[in-house]
């Protein structure tokens, strides 16, 4: 597996260097510091994997990624692994197969599983002709554009896009109401209609704003529709929203709530 270390920091790349270079699998075939360096590096060596550190002097790794894995120009387009110090909610929509991440200080546990991921994923491009192509999967774009949403909240934003019977609607965040959990998705509600979604609660909480708020673990509601707040037994109370329906407020999230309506 061919690799590519880039980071700004000179300890923290000597340091995934040498965890990555005990891993068998593992050939680090170059080592950079800024982002243009990557773009011209992927293009000169074309490596099976890039690890990429997200902050960069000169950009976001996100935007190189996107960038490389857009851009016609390279016949071979590499796997991502972001590194990140920061362990919060936004990690979350990195731990995918196809784009995954590590956090600072790095571990030999964590490595080993990503290494084995990235296995497993090159192992699954039996698609010769793809690979040869340099096409990218759907799937890998839409993660790439759901990182970048979550770690560029409001960044020129004001519409969340939902797939539905093959059609990509726009929505408005103000238009939206709250959203909750149905089964294993999440279902984001409307005055008039609703949509089922791939976001998790984390992620939309992240990207709509300050307006929404997280009132439940199964529950997100945007605080301008809120219509009513009706105490309920034991220190919770529901929500009734502009269309008339209610939402659970658990106890866990009151304090806030109440911080937030100063109530």
């Amino acid at each position: 597996m061919r690799v590519i270390v880039a980071d700004d920091e000179q300890p923290a790349r000597d340091e995934l260097i040498y965890l990555l270079g005990k891993i068998p699998e593992i050939d680090i075939i170059g080592e950079v510091s800024t982002n243009e360096e990557v773009l011209k590096k992927v293009s000169e060596l074309k490596p099976d994997v890039v690890f990429l550190d997200i902050e960069m002097p000169d950009g976001s790794g996100i935007d190189t990624a996107i960038n490389i894995s857009r851009n016609v120009e390279y016949s071979l387009r590499p796997a991502f692994v972001f590194a990140t110090a920061y362990n919060n909610y936004a990690v979350q929509a990195f731990d995918l197969n196809a784009a995954d991440y590590i956090l600072k200080p790095f571990k030999e546990e964590r490595l080993a599983d990503t290494v084995q991921r990235l296995k497993t994923r090159l192992e699954k491009q039996t698609n010769v002709k793809e690979a040869e192509e340099g096409t990218i999967p759907n799937e890998f774009m839409d993660k790439l554009d759901r990182i970048y949403s979550i770690l560029h909240p409001n960044n020129g934003m004001s519409k969340l896009k939902v797939e539905e019977n093959e059609k990509i609607y726009l929505i408005p965040f103000q238009d939206i109401l709250y959203a909750t959990i149905e089964e294993r998705s999440v279902r984001v509600f409307l005055e008039k209609r609703s949509y089922l979604t791939s976001y998790t609660l984390n992620e939309l909480e992240s990207i709509l704003g300050e307006s929404f708020l997280r009132v439940h673990k199964s529950y997100v509601a945007n605080l301008n529709k809120v219509e009513a707040v009706i105490p309920w037994f034991n220190n919770t109370c529901n929500l009734t929203m502009k269309d008339g329906s209610e939402i659970p407020v658990s106890r866990t999230y009151v304090k806030s709530l109440r911080q937030h309506l100063k109530l």
